[in-house]
């Protein structure tokens, strides 16, 4: 995939007249919510960016999609110390400009300033007003804040035990949706939780929404219904005030704890049933809905020569637009799922093949049938969570008596089930498709995907962002995760990099899974910041082993902090790569630049390293990424470590350390390798989960075959 830099929005912005001291340690931007999280598609408006440390000179603003842009307002500096994962963060003022067409839905942004760049936030695009929820207490009924629908409130449940009232007025026969974005406006912001310990570490939101009446009998709640977050439905039963009440299901308050509930009485779609459709084809798909005036189909269509892929359509009823919805756009024929709610009336189906299912009642479990040849590969792939719908599904292969031979359920960060199956003797083989937990209903749709499948390669690793100041370097870990007997060679790839930088080629050979990726920014490079992807390239046979040329995006995540010090990650969309002002290392050098290891041999590696005057601080020296004393990813080759006898730390002004490799003997000697480059990363903590990494220069490491000479 081609990324496209043009439209992504880069803002020139104001230039700070004077200036804070200079941060003691100079780390990466931990952002944290932003508030009001919504801004109406159309309009302009004021938001704040919380951040554990200080986005003064902040110049652009970087969003996944085009289309929206930010400018930073604040034209004095504002100190923002870190103090601790617990706390909300400092705000900091930006405009954004969304264009009247813009697409709706949650965006993810990243800010880059002149020393740093930033970890994720989000920013949801409304189509309705956008009213803040008041500073007056709304905590009752009697207190409760008064909004007109349509309406996008963005509010917070900003403290243990706060319940927020809302009131409207409404008309009997009136139909209103009431949908809350909670978690998925904070899902991927850095550090969520609220402190404490025990039962008052808490993390995202879990929204719940109560509907009343003005006499408090209760119309509608809702809890759980995308994800965590909530949405209700209700028929006014007559003229007069009604009451929305919004809190946490566990009345945890956090600032952290942003939301928007969007309130209208306008059609609402969940989804279409079929949700995908052939390239060239029109098929007529049932709405799942609400207030939709009698509506009960739409016509879906795509075009010869539409791209694969989904796309979000909105749908024309009698009473205007729906929301919008997923739709599948798909080169493979598009087949319905129908009565085949046993093995003996298994669906049979050619292959490669879209079947959409809908799993009406509790209990319902759909088959189908599919000739396979033996030790050929065959994918199975559910899309139904990634869809914003409930279903957790689980997928069963069985052969031809009804014996089970396989089985798959959660895919990559998703309840979608994924499996990669081997079909181990020629004939028929049945596939059910069921929800883990037995549920069923009118939204638990889903598209099955099959296909014959062959050899492959997924990226996996540490590489969501780099800051690296002109003439240094900074360092990225690749993880391959080699599918279906794939052994060949990877070559690495980075589209995008800011003028200046770049990276040393690496190819992953075959028998290897990692590798490091080194940024490197030239001593004249100028401040910038742009979003990159990482990816690889390899020929891999196709599924009639024919070669062919693929190349294979990487999977990003994102840290996120949990608890005791322990980290999760969560998937994002966007890699960012920023030259800064410099920071707090001006050199880092390795010596030699080439070295030649055999089984049982070791290695010294001579670092040293120019300090910035200001900064006196330890230098921690690793080959792998550790996280405390685990390693989280590594770029030597099995069979090569870092002996423990390395003089890896730098305390106060050292500037010398020293790295030892060592080659293992016996079965876990490592195999031959040519040149293959890594380099010693120096991390610099600002905090326990926070560093700013640094590269040394490229290290070109050859391992010979054969043993060393011990003949004296």
């Amino acid at each position: 995939m081609k990324l496209q830099h043009a439209p992504i929005t880069i803002v020139a912005l104001c230039i700070l007249v004077t200036t804070l001291p200079a941060e003691s340690t100079i780390g990466f931007r931990q952002l944290c919510s932003t508030t009001p999280v919504a801004v109406q598609r159309g309009q302009k408006a004021t938001i704040h960016v919380r951040s554990n440390y200080t986005l003064d000179g902040s110049y652009k603003v970087l969003f996944d999609q085009p289309g929206i842009t930010m400018k930073f307002l604040e034209t004095k500096p504002i100190a923002a110390p870190h103090q601790g994962r617990g706390t909300p963060g400092t705000p900091f003022r930006f405009e954004v400009d969304v264009p009247a067409e813009q697409a709706l839905g949650v965006y993810e942004f990243r800010i880059a300033t002149k020393t740093a760049v930033s970890s994720v936030s989000h920013l949801l695009v409304t189509d309705y007003p956008v009213v803040n929820e008041s500073t007056a207490e709304n905590g009752s009924t009697a207190t409760a804040q008064k909004v007109a629908f349509p309406v996008a409130i963005c509010g917070m449940c900003g403290n243990p035990e706060d319940v927020d009232y809302y009131q409207f007025t409404g008309k009997a026969g009136q139909v209103v949706t009431i949908n809350i974005y909670a978690q998925r406006v904070t899902k991927a912001v850095h550090s969520m939780q609220s402190g404490g310990s025990g039962a008052s570490v808490m993390y995202l939101m879990d929204s719940i929404l109560t509907l009343r009446r003005s006499n408090g009998q209760i119309l509608a709640d809702n809890d759980n219904f995308v994800g965590g977050d909530s949405f209700l439905t209700c028929k006014l039963p007559a003229d007069g005030n009604y009451f929305l009440e919004v809190r946490d299901t566990r009345f945890i308050g956090n600032p952290k704890y942003v939301y928007c509930v969007e309130i209208a009485n306008r059609p609402f779609a969940h989804a279409v049933f079929p949700m995908a459709i052939q390239q060239g084809k029109t098929t007529a798909a049932a709405i799942v809905g609400h207030n939709l005036s009698g509506l009960e189909e739409t016509t879906l269509r795509a075009a010869a020569d539409e791209s694969p892929g989904w796309k979000r359509i909105s749908i024309t009823t009698p009473l205007g637009q729906t929301n919008t919805v997923p739709v599948l756009v798909s080169a493979h024929p598009q087949l319905v799922a129908t009565g085949n709610h046993s093995l003996a009336a298994a669906m049979n189906v050619s292959l490669p093949v879209g079947v959409n299912g809908r799993l009406a009642k509790p209990d319902e479990v759909h088959y189908y049938s599919f000739e396979a040849k033996k030790n050929r590969y065959y994918l199975l792939e559910i899309e139904s969570d990634r869809r914003d719908l409930p279903l957790d599904s689980v997928i069963h292969v069985f052969d031809s008596t009804g014996k089970q031979v396989n089985r798959g359920d959660d895919g990559y960060y998703t309840k979608d089930a994924t499996l990669h199956f081997k079909a181990p003797s020629d004939g028929k083989f049945f596939v059910s498709v069921s929800d883990l937990h037995n549920r069923g209903g009118a939204r638990y749709i889903y598209h099955l995907r099959i296909e014959p499948s062959g050899p492959d390669f997924e990226i996996h690793g540490k590489y969501y962002y780099a800051q690296l100041a002109p003439g240094t370097r900074m360092i990225w870990f690749a993880r391959l995760s080699r599918q279906n007997g794939f052994a060949g060679p990877v070559e690495m790839q980075v589209e995008g990099l800011p003028p200046g930088v770049s990276f040393t080629p690496v190819t992953i050979p075959a028998g290897l899974n990692q590798c490091a990726v080194i940024l490197s920014a030239k001593s004249d490079a100028q401040i910038d910041a742009r979003l990159v992807q990482l990816s690889g390239k390899a020929t891999i046979p196709d599924a009639d082993g024919k070669p062919r040329e693929v190349i294979r995006a990487a999977r990003v995540t994102c840290e996120l902090q949990a608890s005791g010090g322990s980290q999760a990650r969560w998937p994002i969309n966007t890699q960012l790569v920023g030259v800064t002002n410099p920071l707090d290392l001006f050199e880092f050098e390795a010596t030699p630049r080439e070295i030649t290891l055999r089984p049982g041999e070791k290695v010294e590696i001579k670092v040293r390293v120019k300090r910035s005057p200001e900064f006196t601080g330890p230098i921690q020296l690793a080959m792998p990424f550790l996280y405390g004393n685990s390693i989280v990813e590594d770029q030597l080759p099995p069979g090569v470590s870092m002996s423990a006898a390395s003089k890896a730390r730098l305390t106060e002004k050292m500037v010398e350390g020293t790295i030892i490799l060592e080659a293992a003997t016996g079965d876990n000697a490592p195999k031959p390798i040519t040149r293959f480059p890594i380099a010693v990363m120096g991390r610099i903590s600002m905090s326990f989960s926070i560093s700013t990494n640094y590269a040394s220069n490229p290290i070109y490491l050859t391992i010979a075959d054969a043993p060393a000479n011990t003949e004296q």
